[in-house]
């Protein structure tokens, strides 16, 4: 399957809302669209489209590090950091073990660099913490995070180098 990264459009939010509710809403962790909608910057967010379906997405944005979104509410205070903040990536159940998530993050990371971003910080829901220590990414045990996150949430980060 040949598709690649694009920024988010706004005929893009009904298909990341519908993923966003099909991930997330049995953990309790779906969020609202409002609140979607401001986890997201323009020149860091993407998703993997096959014509109009949204098979992949990931939101992130500028955060101060060791800090996270309140999942009950929407951002209203845009950041300036040299933080990117991965709030969330998904690939729709259809199209997992594909490669997608792989290259959603290889995109991301790529254009975080060139962005000039030095960390890339995020919160492993569930089970995930496992995915993210495999690509790099530390956990961060002496951050505290809310029960809204989940039993088991860490918060991880990876630095960024040229050379990765």
């Amino acid at each position: 399957m040949t598709v690649v990264p694009r920024p988010v459009t706004e005929e893009d939010w009904p298909g990341i809302v519908a993923l966003e509710t099909q991930t997330y809403a049995g953990s309790g962790l779906s969020e609202s669209p409002e609140a979607l909608v401001s986890r997201m910057n323009r020149s860091t967010s993407y998703v993997l489209a096959d014509g109009r379906r949204i098979l992949g997405y990931a939101l992130s944005l500028p955060y101060p590090r060791f800090r996270f979104p309140d999942l009950a509410h929407a951002d209203t205070t845009p950041f300036i950091s040299t933080n990117l903040h991965l709030h969330d990536l998904v690939v729709g159940p259809d199209h997992r073990r594909l490669g997608l998530g792989g290259r959603l993050l290889g995109h991301l990371m790529a254009e975080a660099r060139r962005q000039a971003y030095e960390v890339v910080s995020l919160v492993a829901v569930g089970d995930a913490a496992g995915f993210w220590a495999a690509r790099g990414f530390l956990r961060h045990p002496e951050i505290t995070l809310p029960a809204a996150y989940g039993p088991g949430a860490t918060y991880m980060s990876r630095l960024l180098r040229a050379e990765d």
